[in-house]
């Protein structure tokens, strides 16, 4: 099930770039309740609405109004484009949106344009589909091993499913190039599990376009070829770092579980790692005030500071003090997802071995890291310049993404000493993500002016 691939040029500012495959998933166009579509035809159950003479639209069947303009999404008012909004859902039901639904509890997607029927209740004759178990770094044994991360999904109906046409994603508004479309003539029988792997670039293998974090929370979202959600589920990305799943397959209670893509699922006994109880645990680097006694000299190439800790649970090193001054300086979360490094020092520096990478494992295993960058031989950055460095697959380009709901990224130099790193929050990096002003004493923000290879601009 492969995911069509384009490629686009990447542009070369004071480095060699050289050319990056970007993501590309095929889209299946909704009808009426379609995630990722901002119309509202008329479909069995849903609501109409029209236009004043002074551009108010207003719903036919749950009285909601409100002015056209731009995206509010979340606010509880039904605005133009949007089928839905929190809890003002147009007069719609669970048995409105027709077969299989028949009762329960009717939802709004994220993105205010489809309905969520992942509380509704359904025909016991008809398929069931579920999300089912997310594993966010792979399997160690069996088929699915050295594959990358997994979704597995699993039918608690009575019948079998066609899944044609149907999507996966982890962004509300289900993008195209971070949306997984199942091909025409997909099914599942009842009772039966199907796993899908994260799309390698390398091998140009495997399902999802995405990753799924394995230290910050996530949102997964599966809607049937009409756009209704029929599933979505938020989670600590922590938790999946072995196994997260449904007991017993189907069921609401999610737990640790043991690896078992395509099989039952079986709980592991242990207990789940939750960031901000501000107890260590699991993969976390720290959590609120507990640092595990390290200090900025303890993590990486600093002289001294303050080390803090994210909401994430990863350390924030932007309060630590470095001799060295070339830091991250920029980044954003679109296009070929660029990041800046900038060389505020007097001198040159010698980058060879220098690493780059959205791994947040602790202690930093550079062998077991397969998507991380690493600078080639003889790369330097002269003092007072800036690097671009671009998505891709080629030398001097970094083949991880920069997720819009959030990331942590992390510079090592050739001892595999840190050397400088940065988290963003969901939404801040989706224009530019910048230090304000340029070099290791600019405070990062959020919704900088684009100014990759060229002095930092306030938004």
């Amino acid at each position: 099930m492969n995911i069509p691939r384009s490629i686009m040029k990447a542009s070369t500012i004071a480095f060699s770039i050289g050319l990056s495959a970007a993501l590309g998933a095929c889209s299946m166009p909704g009808q009426g309740t379609s995630a990722g579509t901002s119309e509202t035809e008329g479909t069995t159950g849903s609501s109409s609405s029209g236009t004043d003479s002074v551009g108010t639209e207003t719903s036919s069947t749950g009285g909601e109004t409100s002015s056209t303009g731009g995206d509010s999404c979340g606010d509880g008012v039904i605005d133009r484009g949007e089928l839905c909004d929190s809890e003002a859902l147009g007069g719609m039901t669970c048995a409105g949106l027709g077969a299989p639904y028949v009762g329960g509890e009717i939802g709004c997607a994220p993105g205010c344009d489809a309905f969520d029927a992942s509380k509704c209740e359904v025909d016991e004759g008809a398929a069931k589909i579920r999300l089912n178990e997310f594993l966010a770094k792979g399997v160690l044994e069996g088929p699915f091993a050295d594959r990358g991360d997994i979704i597995e999904i699993y039918n608690a109906g009575g019948a079998a499913a066609d899944l044609g046409g149907w999507k996966l994603t982890d962004e509300i508004d289900f993008p195209d190039n971070k949306t997984y479309v199942f091909p025409e003539g997909s099914s599942l029988a009842p009772g039966a599990w199907l796993a899908l792997v994260q799309f390698d670039d390398v091998s140009q293998s495997g399902d999802f376009p995405f990753g799924i974090s394995s230290s910050k929370e996530e949102t997964l979202l599966l809607a049937d070829a009409s756009g209704v959600v029929v599933d979505s589920q938020t989670f600590d990305g922590v938790l999946a770092v072995s196994s997260y799943c449904r007991i017993a397959d189907g069921e609401d209670n999610w737990e640790l579980c043991l690896q078992t893509p395509e099989a039952e699922n079986v709980a592991s006994g242990e207990q789940p790692v939750v960031c901000g109880d501000g107890e260590l645990g699991g993969e976390e680097q720290c959590d609120g005030a507990q640092l595990g006694g390290q200090a900025c000299v303890d993590v990486g190439d600093f002289e001294g500071g303050e080390l803090t800790c994210t909401d994430t649970c990863t350390f924030d090193t932007s309060a630590c003090t470095s001799a060295l001054e070339l830091v991250l300086n920029e980044l954003s979360a679109s296009d070929l997802d660029p990041i800046e490094l900038y060389n505020a020092g007097g001198a040159a520096v010698d980058l060879s071995g220098w690493v780059l990478t959205d791994d947040t494992s602790d202690p930093y295993d550079a062998d077991a890291d397969a998507k991380k960058m690493v600078f080639a031989e003889g790369a330097t950055i002269a003092a007072g310049a800036y690097i671009v460095i671009e998505k891709g697959d080629l030398e001097g380009m970094h083949p991880f993404g920069l997720g819009g709901k959030g990331e942590t990224l992390r510079f090592f130099n050739g001892g595999l000493e840190l050397v400088d790193s940065v988290t963003y929050g969901d939404g801040e990096a989706a224009i530019s993500y910048c230090r304000l002003p340029d070099g290791p004493g600019g405070a990062w923000t959020a919704d900088c002016a684009a100014t990759f290879g060229s002095a930092n601009q306030a938004p």
